[in-house]
């Protein structure tokens, strides 16, 4: 399969096929790569369908310096992965009134502590290892883990906007296997089967999507980390102010993330009997964003409203629109007058006819092809607006925001084979909501 693990660099300096000098400041890379999908199709019931997916993905890179003692490695990747934050998608996010007060952020805050002791307890009754110059057992007195790490933060951001249990829920940055949880769309076409729709409309159809993602972006591992256990998560990092070593894991995030998608939280595809298609649909986005760096949380938000409509005409005419008579009429008006004309005798008789059967082969040439117009106009409106928190002083304030209302009109027509006439108008308004 083409896999290669670290132990080949072992392998490779006990065989002396690697330069040990500190002239050599290439190091050996490992890139790793793993990408789980997991799709299913669901069909309960006649009409509806379910489509459910998950996905796990890691990006891993390894630098290995092999020319000294000890192999130094450091790390750098990315990571995302399904899951569900809907019991948090719809609870208030406050105003200008209370000061954009949030309860879940409040839960958040109030998540920090339990979270912390969580992780300090891991520690507890360990013995310090060997490079930090520490002996003995772990001792929160000589330096305990940072309130405001990843290792503390991360737990508890994913706890409080998905809704979790503090005490409960797991303290990996990166979540298992176990822990992927599927996104899922769903469309209904029962409706249809109502009488009174039946009667005034062809098809209709609901739909409703929801997406959710946690992302670490990307990351980085400490240069001073010392594990604290072989193939274990735990260890101890420098503290740059005082020198010392406190618990941490070896993972430096600048940030994480929840990418949540209502596409649509509701709606509706209908075909009029006459063909004429419409879509109305109301979606909702959320990004939810914890930085390590400046300990804020930013929540970016979105909801739209969407109209379309889309009718095709077939074999349209453009010469109609200016009054002027088609091929078909022409020939008609230019047969009657040669069937008159031939009432004097029978060679215009025969004459008329052959006129008829020329016009006729013609107009079926021209009638081959169809010259169908087809017309579409969508219209939307869009509120959005980010809130910055800051997780140290509480202070919640809105950073920016807009209103957009965007009309789209889109008209094709089909001249010929080889033509095709586009017309278009995308007017757009945006208005500051600050």
């Amino acid at each position: 399969f083409g896999l290669v693990g670290d132990s080949y660099i072992d392998r490779a300096q006990e065989r002396g096929w690697l330069m040990n000098s500190d002239s050599v400041a290439t190091p050996a890379t490992t890139n790793t790569m793993e990408d789980l999908q997991i799709k299913a199709t669901l069909e309960p019931l006649p009409d509806r369908k379910i489509d459910l997916s998950a996905s796990r993905t890691t990006n891993r890179a390894k630098s290995i310096q092999y020319m000294y003692a000890g192999n130094p490695t450091t790390q750098t990747g990315s990571f995302n992965m399904t899951t569900i934050s809907i019991k948090t998608a719809f609870a208030s996010r406050g105003n200008a009134a209370n000061g954009y007060d949030s309860k879940t952020f409040r839960e958040f805050q109030r998540g920090l502590d339990i979270m912390q002791e969580r992780v300090e307890q891991r520690y507890m009754g360990t013995e310090y290892p060997k490079g930090t110059g520490m002996n003995g057992t772990f001792n929160p007195e000589n330096g305990t883990v940072n309130r405001y790490s990843a290792d503390v933060m991360v737990p508890a951001f994913l706890a409080a906007y998905t809704g979790g249990n503090m005490k409960g829920s797991p303290l990996d940055i990166f979540p298992a296997v176990t822990r992927m949880l599927p996104n899922w769309s769903f469309s209904y076409k029962g409706l249809s089967n109502l009488p009174w729709i039946r009667e005034h409309l062809k098809s209709l159809t609901l739909t409703h999507g929801y997406k959710s993602i946690y992302s670490v972006g990307s990351y980085n591992t400490f240069s001073s980390w010392i594990e604290y256990m072989g193939g274990s998560d735990m260890g101890y990092v420098q503290n740059a102010t005082t020198g010392t070593f406190v618990p941490s894991s070896m993972y430096d995030i600048s940030n994480v993330s929840i990418n949540e998608a209502f596409s649509p939280l509701i709606g509706l595809n209908a075909t009029l009997q006459n063909n004429m298609t419409l879509k109305l649909e109301y979606r909702k986005t959320r990004v939810i964003t914890l930085s390590m760096t400046s300990a804020q949380i930013n929540e970016a938000c979105s909801s739209d409203i969407v109209f379309g409509m889309g009718y095709k005409i077939n074999d349209f005419k453009i010469g109609s629109l200016f009054g002027s008579k088609s091929n078909t009429q022409k020939a008609s008006a230019k047969n009657r007058r040669n069937s008159a004309r031939g009432k004097n005798g029978e060679d215009d008789d025969q004459q008329a006819g052959r006129n008829n059967r020329n016009n006729n082969a013609r107009n079926s040439g021209r009638s081959s092809f169809s010259h169908d117009l087809n017309l579409r106009l969508d219209i939307s409106q869009r509120y959005q607006d980010a809130i910055t928190r800051d997780i140290q002083t509480s202070l919640s304030e809105a950073t920016s925001g807009n209103s957009a209302f965007k009309l789209s009109f889109a008209a094709d027509y089909s001249m010929s084979r080889y033509v095709t006439f586009s017309l278009y108008c995308d007017p757009a308004r945006n208005e500051p909501l600050l």
